[in-house]
């Protein structure tokens, strides 16, 4: 490659400038056109100052958000192309990791691209691609850290596939990664992302031993990380869809067991508080489908007490609401009028505490069977 071993920082301002504008350019045919040319201005000063290591690192910036951009627009050959090219420039550089990263990071979205588009054979090969750069280089923690999006992002095509036994096994792996010392907490989110996304797949599919299998190691595994406010939201999202799916499914007794676990953890952990509430009222209103009111009752005490401790929680005093107006109506339902009397002084104490949000006034004012949150 033509040019020096070094650039000023004029010039190297010049390539974040241009790395930068990347970030900016929408997905219309005049902007790919005038993103693709913004880049090729990069990559004529990348080759003109190979030496510099800090041209490289905006070469790659702006590559992954060149791909991004066809990404969007879905453009498969086009992200292909991007990647060649970095690919053909990394060929003077083969000791620099930065290249071998930032060509498995647009491997990545190569391969997410696939998927998305069907071309199975395609995105496992790609996949592939990632995984063996990844084995020639087990020190690098910022390439096991691409190689576990890789492997997250696979778990839930194959989810998205029916494809339960690659999805299992690649969720092995992904597990064994995560516990190699001094990874990366990004390597730990997209394991916990692994996790969430084949739990809610398996319960989905009729397989609640194997789905509450998964959701307990990932809850170990989130406790033994903590505190981690990013892991700890991935696992309440994760009870909050299995307590939902298992309650479309009627399968009360799964839903439970999740639900006592995340609203024992929310009591630990305020960040988990919201989706512990959301999970409450949606399996409540499942014991009130099933007629279990003995039951219905029970969470909704949880719901009442999560409402009392913070009487300034407006999102809490919402689901308060709503789910005192489902077990009103249920109480109604099996004219159980002491019950339902009790229930309406509290929906009537919600409104008074609130008087300015409209969403608890319409609650009381058209009492009608609310759904899932």
């Amino acid at each position: 490659m033509p040019g020096g071993q070094s650039a000023g920082k004029s010039t190297i301002s010049r390539a974040g400038e241009l790395a930068d504008a990347l970030s900016h350019f929408g997905d219309s045919d005049r902007e790919i056109a005038e993103a693709q040319a913004c880049y090729d201005s990069l990559y004529e000063i990348a080759r003109d100052h190979s030496g510099s290591a800090d041209i490289r690192d905006r070469l790659i910036c702006g590559a992954l958000r060149l791909a991004a951009c066809h990404a969007r627009r879905k453009e498969i050959a086009a992200i292909r192309d991007v990647r060649t090219r970095l690919e053909s420039y990394a060929s003077a550089h083969p000791d620099d990791p930065g290249m071998r990263r930032g060509y498995c990071e647009l491997s990545v979205t190569l391969c997410l691209e696939y998927a998305r588009q069907g071309k199975d054979r395609e995105a496992d090969q790609t996949f592939e691609e990632i995984r063996t750069i990844a084995a020639r280089h087990p020190t690098d923690r910022l390439l096991r850290s691409t190689l576990a999006k890789a492997i997250s992002n696979r778990i839930a095509a194959h989810c998205t596939e029916r494809r339960t036994r690659q999805a299992r096994h690649l969720h092995r792996s992904l597990c064994a990664l995560a516990e190699v010392p001094n990874s990366r907490p990004d390597t730990m989110l997209h394991r916990a992302n692994g996790s969430y996304n084949l739990a809610t797949y398996l319960a989905r599919s009729n397989a609640p031993e194997k789905a509450l299998e998964i959701y307990f190691d990932l809850a170990r595994f989130v406790e033994r990380r903590g505190p981690d406010p990013e892991l700890a939201e991935v696992l309440a999202d994760a009870g909050f869809a299995l307590v939902t799916v298992f309650g479309d499914k009627d399968d009360l007794s799964s839903a439970e067991a999740v639900y006592r676990d995340l609203q024992h953890r929310a009591a630990l952990d305020d960040a988990m508080t919201g989706k512990a509430a959301l999970a409450a009222f949606n399996l409540m209103t499942d014991f009130c489908r099933d007629g279990n009111v003995g039951k219905a009752r029970q969470v909704y005490d949880d719901i009442l007490a999560l409402s009392a401790a913070r009487p300034e929680d407006e999102h809490i005093a919402l689901v308060h609401a709503k789910a005192c107006a489902n077990l009103l109506l249920t109480a109604d339902a099996l004219d159980d009028a002491a019950h339902a009397d009790l229930l309406s002084q509290e929906l009537t104490q919600l409104v008074a505490a609130w008087p300015d949000d409209p969403e608890i006034w319409e609650i009381a004012a058209n009492l009608a069977p609310l759904d899932h949150a």
